[in-house]
C-alpha cells in the first residue's frame, strides 16, 4: 500500500534528532541527561510504530521505500541497539568529558541512515542512507575532541570510508550499465538474464562488495576496524560493531541470496565471498589472539563474527542471518557496556592487567561480562550458541562443509581469547586496586536487558524465531 506511513519510523527519528539539536542550542544546560531521555521518548515511538505496521505492507516513493516485515524487523533492533546505546552513554559521557549535546543528535541521524537503507531496495536510496550514517559516525568517533586517538580514530574511518563509498558509487554505476536500472529487484533480473553486460555486472558487483565489505569489516576491508573500535569512545564502539554491520548485512542478503539461486555467472562470485569469508574467520580470531586492549580484542572479534555472518549469506539462508545479527546485538553491546562499567571519571580499564581478580571484586559485572564472552565464544545455553549452530547447520545443507569446519576451527580459536579474559577476571591476583563509578543505574538496566536478551535467545529462542520467520515469508526468494 503506497502511504505516507511507510516514511514514519525515518520521520520520529529525524524529528527526534531536529528537537535535540534545537533545545541543546537553546536551553545550554551543563546536565544534558534530559536530551537523552527525549531521545529514548522518540526510540520508543518508534518501536510501537513498527510493531503497528507490522504485515502492513506500506510503502513510499514507487515501493522504493517500503516496510516490508523484514524492514520492519531491521528497524526494531537497530533501534533497540541505539536505545541501548544511549542507556550506556548517559553517565560515560560525564565521566569521560565527552557530555556534547550534538552527541544524542548525531547518534540519532545515523540511526535514520540505517532505517532508510534496510528500508529501500533501490541502490541510490541505500547510499544516500549510507552517507547519512558515515558522515555522522565520523563525526562520532572524534567526539572526545582532547583526546588523540579518537581524533586518530576519526581520520582514519574519514579516508578510508570515502574510499568505500567511491567504490561503492563505482558499483552502482557498473550496475546501472549493465542492467539499465537502480532497484535491486531489477538488477538481479538483469544479472539472471545472461545478457551480454554479463561481465560489466560482476564489476559492478565486486564493487558494491567492496563498499559494503568496508562496512561490515570482512577481510581484506578491515584494516579500520580495530584502531577506530579502540580510538572511539565506547559506547559509539558499540554502536559501530552492531548498527553499520546489521544494515551492510541486509542489503547483501537482498543482492546476492537471489543472485545465488538463478544467475548464469554467479559461481566466480560465490567464490569470491567463500574467500572472503574463510580468511576473515581465520584472520580476525588469529589476531585477536595477540592483542592485550580489551577494545581491540572485541575488534577483532567482530572482524571474525562479520566472517560467520558471510556464511549465512552464502548458505543463502535469510532466517539464520537475521537471527545471527539479532543475538549478536545484544551479547556485543553487552560487552561494551561490561567494559564501560569497569571505569571511572577520566579513566577506563582497557588492558588485560587491568581486569586481575575484577570478577570477584565486582562480581555483578564479572559474572554478566562472563556470559557475553561465552555467547560471542559460542556457549550454550546462550544466543551466540544458537546462532553458530543455525548458521553452520544451514551452510551444512548447502553442502558448503569445507567452510564449515573452517568455521568451527576458527571459532574454537576464539574461546582462547575469550576465556582469557574471564581467567584475568578470575584466576588471577590484582597487581593494583582498581576503583570504578558504581552509580550509573542506565548503565546497569542496559547490562541486565542485553543478559536477558541473550539468555532469553539461547533458551528460549521460540518466540523470535517465529516472527523471523515472518519477516523473511515475503520476501521474493
Amino acid at each position: 500500500m503506497n502511504t505516507i506511513y511507510a516514511l514514519f519510523p525515518v520521520l520520529i527519528i529525524v524529528a527526534a534528532s531536529l528537537l535535540v539539536m534545537i533545545l541543546e542550542v537553546f536551553l545550554k544546560r551543563e546536565d544534558r541527561s534530559y536530551l537523552a531521555y527525549i531521545s529514548l521518548l522518540f526510540l520508543i515511538a518508534a518501536a510501537a510504530g513498527c510493531v503497528k505496521f507490522w504485515d502492513k505492507g506500506y510503502s513510499y516513493f514507487d515501493g522504493n521505500l517500503s516496510l516490508s516485515n523484514l524492514s520492519l524487523f531491521f528497524c526494531f533492533i537497530l533501534i533497540i541497539a541505539t536505545f541501548l546505546v544511549i542507556l550506556i552513554s548517559m553517565k560515560y559521557l560525564t565521566l569521560q568529558n565527552a557530555n556534547y549535546g550534538e552527541y544524542y543528535v548525531l547518534l540519532l541521524f545515523a540511526l535514520s541512515g540505517m532505517i532508510i537503507m534496510v528500508s529501500s531496495s533501490d541502490l541510490i536510496v541505500i547510499f544516500l542512507g549510507l552517507e547519512v550514517l558515515s558522515l555522522s559516525s565520523y563525526a562520532l568517533a572524534g567526539l572526545r575532541r582532547e583526546d588523540e586517538k579518537s581524533n586518530e580514530a576519526a581520520v582514519k574511518y574519514f579516508l578510508l570510508g570515502s574510499f568505500a563509498s567511491a567504490f561503492l558509487v563505482f558499483g552502482i554505476a557498473f550496475l546501472y550499465g549493465a542492467t539499465q536500472a537502480t532497484a535491486i529487484p531489477s538488477i538481479v533480473e538483469g544479472l539472471q538474464s545472461g545478457s551480454s553486460f554479463g561481465t560489466l555486472g560482476l564489476v559492478g558487483l565486486g564493487l558494491v562488495v567492496i563498499g559494503f565489505g568496508f562496512k561490515v569489516a570482512v577481510v581484506p576491508f578491515h584494516m579500520w576496524t580495530p584502531d577506530v573500535y579502540q580510538g572511539a569512545p565506547t559506547p559509539i564502539t558499540a554502536f559501530f560493531s552492531v548498527g553499520p554491520k546489521a544494515v551492510g548485512f541486509a542489503v547483501l542478503l537482498r543482492i546476492f541470496i537471489p543472485y545465488f539461486k538463478d544467475a548464469l555467472e554467479s559461481q566466480l562470485m560465490f567464490g569470491l565471498l567463500w574467500i572472503i569469508a574463510a580468511i576473515t574467520m581465520i584472520a580476525g580470531n588469529l589476531i585477536a589472539l595477540r592483542q592485550t586492549n580489551v577494545k581491540r580484542i572485541l575488534a577483532y572479534s567482530s572482524i571474525a563474527h562479520a566472517g560467520y555472518l558471510m556464511v549465512a549469506i552464502l548458505a543463502q539462508d535469510t532466517q539464520s542471518l537475521v537471527f545471527y545479527l539479532t543475538a549478536y546485538l545484544f551479547m556485543n553491546i553487552g560487552a561494551f557496556a561490561a567494559v564501560i562499567a569497569l571505569g571511572k571519571k577520566d579513566h577506563e580499564y582497557l588492558e588485560l592487567e587491568d581486569y586481575k581478580g575484577i570478577g570477584f571484586r565486582y562480581p555483578w559485572i564479572g559474572a554478566t561480562f562472563a556470559v557475553f564472552l561465552i555467547s560471542l565464544a559460542g556457549f550454550p545455553p546462550t544466543g551466540g550458541f544458537l546462532a553458530k549452530f543455525y548458521v553452520f547447520s544451514a551452510a551444512v545443507r548447502q553442502g558448503l562443509v569445507s567452510l564449515v569446519i573452517i568455521g568451527v576451527l576458527a571459532s574454537l580459536v576464539s574461546v582462547f581469547y575469550y576465556l582469557r579474559i574471564i581467567i584475568y577476571m578470575y584466576m588471577k591476583e590484582p597487581s593494583y586496586d582498581v576503583e570504578i563509578n558504581i552509580d550509573n543505574p542506565s548503565l546497569f538496566l542496559a547490562l541486565f536487558l542485553c543478559l536477558y536478551g541473550v539468555l532469553q535467545l539461547g533458551i528460549f529462542p521460540g518466540n523470535i524465531l517465529v516472527l523471523i520467520s515472518q519477516a523473511v515469508a515475503a520476501l521474493p526468494f
